[in-house]
């Protein structure tokens, strides 16, 4: 949590949203005591795993959320965008948004989405995983942008979120190609090596 001129505050969701995920943790393995059948534990750290990478996810696009702290002050309720790189130049966050850096971290960032949605939901098709890729990034920056509108979060979304948003469905459909490979590649080592054992 970081104070900015006492008329704001910019709150961090991550300790939160994870505290809330401990709880949903403990219900849902409380619960397996009366259910009929029960979540397989391979199933259940995928799920668990999946919902920490989409706090932190948020975390990051968003960048925190803004709630007034002082009513009578009106000038100054949410943050402004001057104020939110601002305050990412007083923690040493600097980094060019054009850099190779940035790009290669967006694509980077949305790897794991990829992959968790050919897990979780067991797709076979290449088509459906690519579509919910984009249609999983595409809401993810319209969300951003309506917060932005109502102050909530910070309001900047030009050209070059664009940009991102295209490397950012490219890191999640390069996941699907690469988790694909690796499977196709291990069960064609494991059936070679079968067939030289029976030989």
């Amino acid at each position: 949590m970081l104070t900015v001129y006492s008329t704001y505050v910019l709150y961090n969701i991550v300790p939160l949203a994870f505290l809330f995920l401990l709880i949903y943790i403990f219900i849902d393995i409380f619960l397996d005591y009366f259910r009929k059948t029960g979540k397989s534990n391979k199933k259940r750290v995928i799920l668990y795993s999946f919902i920490f990478y989409l706090i932190i996810l948020i975390q990051i696009k968003f960048g925190g959320f803004t709630l007034p702290q002082n009513s009578a002050d009106n000038h100054k309720i949410f943050i402004s965008t001057n104020d939110w790189f601002g305050l990412f130049d007083m923690i040493n966050f600097k980094i060019s948004m054009w850099s190779y850096s940035a790009m290669v971290y967006n694509i980077i960032l949305f790897i794991p989405l990829g992959i968790y949605l050919l897990l979780l939901f067991d797709l076979k098709s290449n088509k459906k995983a690519v579509s919910m890729v984009i249609l999983s990034c595409l809401m993810i920056d319209v969300a951003r942008l309506l917060l932005g509108w109502t102050g909530i979060t910070v309001n900047s979304f030009g050209y070059l979120d664009i940009i991102y948003l295209l490397f950012n469905i490219s890191g999640g459909v390069l996941s699907i190609f690469i988790l694909r490979y690796t499977v196709n590649f291990v069960r064609s080592y494991k059936l070679n090596s079968q067939t030289k054992i029976v030989e």
